[in-house]
C-alpha cells in the first residue's frame, strides 16, 4: 500500500496540517499509522469530514468542533497557552507561547509531544497525579515548576530556566465530558520582579528634582540597594542612576527649548548644577555643549518659520490583538471554567461567564450588565494600586494584580442574599488584565482573567482567623487580634481553630512564616541572607534555627537542594 505524509495530505485535501494532525490523533483516518514522530496515511484515503459543519447550532458548545475559532481566541490572551487532546497529545501553542519559549517549528510538538506520557513532566517534576486529576475534569494550579522541559525530547528549544505558575482546566463539551485541556503559563516570579523594577522607576520618574538618593528608592520598593541595582539593570537594562541621569538630561534639553531662561536658568530649575558634571553629561549624550544645543534650537525656529505649515497623515497599527468577532469573544469565555469579565473601553461591563456567577454566587447579572463600571467602582478606587493598575489597563497596557481579595460581602449586599450552601468567607485572586482591538485597530474591549489563589471556606470564624494570619503574617503573633477578626474569644477561637484544622493559630502561623521563606529561598535572585530580609527576619538569628527544626536541615542546604 501506498502511504503519503501529513503535508503531502494536506496540499492533496486543500487543509491545514495542524487540522490532519486532529483527525489522526482522534483516529478518524482509516488505515494511518504511526512512525516514530510520523504519521503515514494511505494514498486512498478520503478526505476526512469536516466535523465543525456538522452540527448546527446556536449552542456555543458547538464552537468545541470549530478549532480554529478557539485557538484565534486563545491567541488574544498575552500568556503563554498550550491545548492538549483529551489523550494529552498537544495540539495547539498560542503565539505567546512560541514567542516566549523560543519555538521556530512547531510541528515538531504538536501532534507528537503527549505529556501524559513523557517521563521526565511526569517522574522528574512529580506532575503525574496533577495532570490526572486534570484530564479527569479538575482545574488545578501548579506553582514554581520549572520550564521550559528540555529534556521532555527537547520539544521545547529556550535554553532558559523559568519559575512558572502553571494553571491547567478542562474545556466541557455540552454532555459535560472533557473536550480539551488548556494550560496557561504565568511567569509570575519574573513578572512581580518587574515590578519592583516598575515601582522604583516609577519613584526615580516622581523625584528627579532631588538629588539621587539610592537608599531611599531601595526603602520604597522594599529591597536591599543591592538586590534593586540588579534587577532594575536586569529590566531596564542600566543602573538606576543611570536611568536618573537619563531623566534629568532630558529634562535639561525641553527646558533649554524655552528661550525666555538662560542656560544657567534652564539646569536650575531641572535641579542641575550649569558648572557641574550634568553640563559635561549633556555634551556626553547630545555630542554638543547646552550653549552649541540652545543654538540649534534657535536656527530650527527660524527655519521652520521660513517653512509652509503641513500635516501628514498616518495609517494606524493596532498595538493591541484583534477580535474579528464580539460574539466568538464571549462564547469561547463561556466555555471557560475560571471567572472571565469583559469591559468596554470605557470601563462599562458587557460579559461575564457562568464560573464568575458560580465561584463568587452571583445570582443575577441583570443587576450588573451595562450598569456596572470598573473604572467608577468605588471598592476599586478606594485602594490606591488597585486604582492605578486598573487606569493603566484601560490605557492599554498588560496588568497583571497580585493577590486582590474579591468583595464578597459587596456581592451579597447588592443581590441581598446569600445562598445557604455557600460557604466561602474570602476569595484571593491574581487577575490579569490586556486590551483587545476591534478591526479598526483601536481599543474596544479589556478582559479580566481571574486565577484564584486563596479561597477561605469552612467554619466562618476560622476561616477569617485564616485569612487574618496570612495577611498579617509578618507581624508579631498576637492572638488577640486574631480573636478580634474572627469576632470570638481568644479562648473560644483557639479550640474551634484546633478542631478545624489540626493545629493552634501559632502553629498555623510558624507554618505560614516557613512556607514564605522557602518560598524567598527558591528566588536564586536572593542570597541567603536577602531571602531573609525579604520575610522580615534577621539571618543569622532564631527564624535560621526553627527553620531548621522544622525542615531538617538549614536554609543553606534547603536552597542546593531546591538548586
Amino acid at each position: 500500500m501506498d502511504y503519503i505524509t501529513v503535508s503531502e495530505a494536506a496540499e492533496k485535501w486543500g487543509v491545514s496540517p495542524r487540522s490532519i494532525t486532529y483527525h489522526l490523533v482522534a483516529g478518524r483516518i482509516d488505515g494511518a499509522i504511526k512512525k516514530g514522530h510520523m504519521w503515514l496515511i494511505p494514498a486512498t484515503s478520503p478526505k476526512p469530514l469536516d466535523r465543525r459543519r456538522k452540527k448546527v447550532s446556536d449552542s456555543f458548545y458547538t464552537l468545541l468542533e470549530q478549532e480554529d475559532a478557539l485557538f484565534s481566541v486563545l491567541n488574544l490572551f498575552p500568556i503563554p497557552m498550550e491545548v492538549f487532546s483529551t489523550d494529552g497529545i498537544c495540539i495547539f501553542m498560542n503565539k505567546v507561547f512560541l514567542e516566549f519559549f523560543c519555538i521556530s517549528n512547531p510541528s515538531n510538538i504538536i501532534g507528537q509531544f503527549n505529556i501524559l506520557q513523557d517521563p521526565f513532566i511526569n517522574d522528574n517534576l512529580g506532575l503525574t497525579d496533577y495532570f490526572e486529576r486534570v484530564f479527569s475534569g479538575e482545574i488545578l494550579s501548579a506553582h514554581d515548576v520549572k520550564v521550559p522541559f528540555e529534556e521532555a525530547d527537547n520539544c521545547y528549544q529556550s535554553h532558559e530556566m523559568y519559575q512558572q505558575d502553571i494553571t491547567s482546566f478542562p474545556l466541557l463539551g455540552e454532555d459535560g465530558e472533557v473536550a480539551y485541556i488548556i494550560s496557561s503559563f504565568m511567569t509570575k516570579r519574573i513578572y512581580l520582579s518587574r515590578l519592583d523594577t516598575i515601582k522604583a522607576k516609577e519613584y526615580i520618574d516622581t523625584h528627579w528634582l532631588d538629588h539621587f538618593d539610592l537608599d531611599k528608592i531601595a526603602t520604597h520598593v522594599g529591597l536591599s540597594r543591592h538586590h534593586l541595582t540588579r534587577l532594575f539593570k536586569s529590566f531596564i537594562n542600566m543602573t538606576p542612576y543611570s536611568y536618573y541621569r537619563e531623566i534629568k538630561l532630558e529634562k535639561i534639553k525641553e527646558a533649554l527649548g524655552d528661550l525666555d531662561l538662560n542656560i544657567g536658568e534652564a539646569f536650575s530649575l531641572c535641579g542641575a548644577d550649569y558648572s557641574g558634571g550634568f553640563a559635561r553629561a549633556f555634551k556626553r549624550k547630545m555630542g554638543m555643549t547646552p550653549s552649541e544645543y540652545r543654538k540649534t534650537l534657535q536656527v530650527n525656529i527660524l527655519d521652520n518659520k521660513k517653512q509652509p505649515e503641513y500635516s501628514k497623515s498616518f495609517e494606524g497599527t493596532s498595538l493591541y490583538p484583534i477580535c474579528e468577532s464580539e460574539e466568538q469573544l464571549f462564547q469561547i469565555a463561556q466555555l471557560f471554567p475560571i471567572p472571565i469579565q469583559i469591559f468596554r473601553n470605557n470601563g462599562d461591563i458587557i460579559f461575564i461567564n457562568d464560573a464568575v456567577l458560580r465561584m463568587w454566587n452571583v445570582k443575577d447579572t441583570s443587576l450588573i450588565i451595562g450598569k456596572y463600571n470598573l473604572i467608577r467602582d468605588p471598592f476599586a478606587n478606594g485602594q490606591p494600586k488597585l486604582k492605578d493598575s486598573i487606569h493603566k489597563a484601560f490605557a492599554g497596557e498588560v496588568v497583571l494584580i497580585s493577590d486582590v481579595r474579591i468583595p464578597l460581602e459587596s456581592f451579597w449586599e447588592w443581590y441581598k442574599k446569600r445562598s445557604t450552601v455557600y460557604d466561602i468567607e474570602a476569595i484571593y485572586t491574581d487577575i490579569l488584565n490586556f486590551p483587545i482591538s476591534n478591526e479598526d485597530g483601536q481599543m474596544a474591549y479589556m478582559v479580566a482573567v481571574f486565577f484564584t489563589s486563596r479561597i477561605y471556606q469552612g467554619k466562618s470564624e476560622v476561616a477569617k482567623a485564616r485569612e487574618y494570619l496570612e495577611n498579617n503574617w509578618r507581624e508579631e503573633f498576637d492572638i488577640d487580634k486574631i480573636a478580634k477578626a474572627a469576632c470570638l474569644s481568644p479562648s473560644h477561637l483557639m479550640r474551634l481553630f484546633k478542631k478545624h484544622t489540626g493545629m493552634t493559630p501559632y502553629s498555623y502561623y510558624q507554618e505560614i512564616k516557613v512556607a514564605r521563606l522557602k518560598k524567598a529561598l527558591r528566588n536564586k535572585n536572593l542570597s541567603v541572607t536577602e531571602a531573609f530580609l525579604s520575610c522580615g527576619f534577621e539571618y543569622p538569628g532564631n527564624f535560621a534555627r526553627f527553620f531548621k527544626e522544622k525542615v531538617g536541615m538549614t536554609p543553606s542546604q534547603y536552597r542546593k537542594i531546591v538548586d
